[in-house]
């Protein structure tokens, strides 16, 4: 189960949204925030331009971030897929942020969703605990700036690890990726001078078995108080 929080957003843009990602992302129930239910993955959608452009109070951006704060405290598995740039980041902030750039809503939450699936996938059983979202809860609970990567083959998974890479020039602290053989993936990771990473999760499998990749790069981000 998948559930997305509008910020910035229209209660009938995200409710359109839902309905889209049930036609494409079978494979997950996905719900609106009013109708949520308990263990989803929580996915907080957050237009900083709707929230603190032209002219708007960058309190605006209070919203998201109690959000956060308080799926943090109730073990909640949460992330925040943010459009607009870095900068617009609150700089006090804790979980996990992740910058979708000008990625459509749905093209981002999707990449997400399975790049974070990989988390949950194991050799003996696949995906078939991926609903519980366990590891994804343990992965939420880090501060991580983050930012998302995708591409139509696995030869492609080099060259969305450096674009990531150079997008904030860091040295990055986590990284999930689905859809890579793991001989493709540890080369490119001893190439990037990466091998110490950790948490490093890399699954052959794509969620839907598509011949794709859906890379989340994390980067370490201090719990500011």
């Amino acid at each position: 189960m998948v559930a997305l929080h509008g910020w910035g957003m229209s209660a009938d843009d995200v409710a359109l949204l839902v309905r889209q990602l049930a036609e494409e992302v079978p494979a997950f129930d996905w719900h609106a925030d009013t109708d949520a239910p308990h263990g989803a993955l929580s996915l907080h959608l957050v237009d900083f331009a709707a929230l603190t452009g032209k002219g708007r109070a960058e309190w605006n951006a209070y919203g998201p971030l109690e959000a956060m704060r308080q799926a943090r405290e109730q073990g909640v598995a949460a992330l925040a897929l943010c459009r607009g740039r870095v900068s617009q980041l609150p700089a006090v902030r804790k979980g996990v942020w992740v910058m979708a750039a000008d990625k459509p809503w749905a093209c981002a939450v999707q990449t997400s969703v399975r790049a974070l699936a990989a988390l949950e996938w194991t050799r003996a059983e696949g995906y078939k605990t991926v609903l519980a979202w366990r590891a994804t809860r343990k992965f939420a609970a880090a501060n991580l700036l983050a930012v998302l990567g995708s591409e139509q083959t696995a030869a492609g998974f080099s060259e969305v690890l450096r674009e990531a890479l150079t997008a904030l020039l860091m040295q990055p602290a986590a990284l999930a990726v689905a859809g890579v053989p793991e001989h493709e993936l540890q080369r490119t990771i001893i190439e990037a001078g990466l091998h110490e990473l950790q948490p490093l999760v890399g699954v052959p499998m794509t969620l839907d078995g598509a011949m794709r990749v859906d890379a989340l790069l994390g980067f370490s981000w201090p719990a500011l108080d």
